[in-house]
């Protein structure tokens, strides 16, 4: 994120990066794209040359030293090995920035395909939030992006795009690849895919898909908080060498998106609540609720900000499950103090940057330690999770949790790997933004959308925009 304070670093990086068939043997039966290359290449008998698998988390603007790190051995690795290789599957995100460059992955790209040259084929998968332009399709042969926030279709991205890989090198298919920018820029809240707008694109995507020479298409809905050049949605269409086809497609899911671009960006019928009455109506519709009723505070990036949890307490709320509070601090004073104890804590706000500051709380410690555990989430399925030295009390009717990593509610495991059932409270509160939903739109009675305060608010004027391009929507370049 280009307005956060800070950067993330290198040791941001190295904290969970994988490298050589390490990089394969945590990645087996998960719900990653590299999880879907090897489900294709095995089941084909084909060898996966891994080099590294990296990530920083969604955060501040990255330090150039990850570029610089990471990109040299990825070219070399790939460049001692060229003579043997058939092809190249890179899994990116699409949204990242550093210090010095707006479109590092893009760079990457391109730097590897000097390395390799031009007649490698490389397939690129991206997660669905990518800021990306046609500079990334003159450098890969084929760009897959996932279908689905939250993004449970993440092994499925890399199931496509390795199929793809395996067609073209049989001489079954000749991939060629389109993209269109209708200038929209999409807050994360309003691209949750299993509800209007954002389904309406997929929807038209799928009818594409079904269409003779078509091979894949992809709705990139960008991320609103890069100041980058290249910001706001990308709609990417990959045909059997059907050029006009792959423009058409690409053509009529931009104009789609513009003509929604009102509902896409939080104009028309957004409802929203202010944080005083969202708290006040959650409380109300809990009384007579069959099941929990969700919070969603969407607009917390570092999972902290005490906006809501100030708000809850000082309504009276009851029976509220408050997950994944990042606080490494009261994470381990929550340790030391042990089961039992009864603490005085100063939780969140560790950004000082649109946080709501520290808010002192006190209560029992139900739970206390290092937490660790394999995620059962669909998100997160078989995937090692380590959320570090945390601690869970009891704050009035708060059940409280903080943790000393930072990463938000996607699933229920956060209470039921602590023994907790999430269908035992009356309120939860998530700081996701659509990733929740592949969970708690079941197991929510209702989801309450709260605009509080935060890093990534829905409203985009908040912010002074330098680097995009003039007439993208509704963002305005600042002189």
């Amino acid at each position: 994120m280009s307005f956060w304070p800070g950067v993330t670093s290198l040791a941001d990086f190295e904290r969970n990066a994988k490298y050589g068939t390490d990089v394969l043997d945590k990645a087996r039966g998960t719900n990653s794209c590299i999880g879907g290359f090897m489900e294709v290449c095995e089941a084909e008998d084909i060898e996966l040359v891994p080099i590294l698998n990296a990530s920083g988390g969604a955060t501040a603007t990255v330090a150039d030293e990850v570029y610089d790190h990471y990109v040299p051995r990825m070219v070399e690795g790939f460049k001692e090995i060229k003579n043997d290789l058939d092809g190249i599957l890179l899994a990116l995100h699409g949204a990242m920035a550093t210090e010095s460059r707006t479109d590092p992955e893009t760079d990457a790209v391109r730097d590897i395909r000097e390395a390799v040259g031009y007649e490698m084929p490389i397939r690129v998968t991206l997660d669905l939030h990518g800021n990306k332009d046609e500079a990334l399709i003159k450098e890969a042969t084929g760009v897959f992006g996932y279908h689905s926030s939250p993004h449970v279709d993440q092994a499925n991205t890399g199931v496509r795009a390795a199929k793809c890989m395996i067609k073209t090198l049989r001489g079954e298919v000749k991939p060629i690849v389109a993209l269109r920018k209708p200038g929209v820029v999409v807050p994360s809240v309003f691209s949750a895919t299993t509800v209007s707008p954002a389904k309406d694109l997929i929807d038209r995507l799928k009818e594409w898909e079904t269409k003779d020479g078509v091979i894949d298409v992809t709705v990139l809905f960008g991320f609103a908080w890069s100041d980058v050049h290249n910001l706001g949605m990308s709609l990417i269409a990959v045909t059997d060498g059907d050029q006009a086809l792959a423009e058409r497609i690409a053509k009529d899911l931009s104009d789609l998106a513009w003509m929604k671009r009102d509902d896409l960006t939080g104009r028309e019928k957004a409802a929203l609540y202010g944080v005083q009455n969202g708290v006040s109506e959650a409380i109300r519709k809990a009384r007579d609720s069959a099941k929990p009723i969700v919070i969603l505070d969407h607009a917390d990036r570092s999972n902290d900000t005490t906006f809501m949890l100030r708000e809850l307490l000082r309504q009276g709320a009851q029976n509220v499950a408050v997950p994944l509070i990042y606080d490494p601090d009261a994470a381990v004073k929550c340790v030391d103090a042990g089961k039992g104890a009864t603490v005085r804590l100063d939780v969140g706000a560790s950004t000082g940057w649109r946080d709501g500051g520290k808010l002192t709380v006190e209560g029992e410690v139900l739970w206390s330690g290092e937490a660790k555990y394999t995620g059962t989430g669909p998100m997160s399925i078989n995937r090692e999770v380590n959320l570090g030295p945390a601690g869970i009390i009891q704050v009035d009717g708060v059940w409280l949790q903080v943790v000393s990593r930072q990463t938000s509610l996607i699933d229920d495991d956060p209470m039921k790997q602590f023994g907790y059932n999430p269908y035992g409270f009356d309120i939860i509160v998530s700081k996701s933004k659509t990733h929740f939903r592949a969970v708690y739109e079941e197991l929510g009675e209702e989801i309450l959308i709260i605009d509080a305060p935060g890093q990534c608010p829905a409203d985009l004027s908040h912010f002074e925009y330098k680097h995009v391009p003039d007439g993208v929507y509704p963002v305005s370049r600042k002189q």
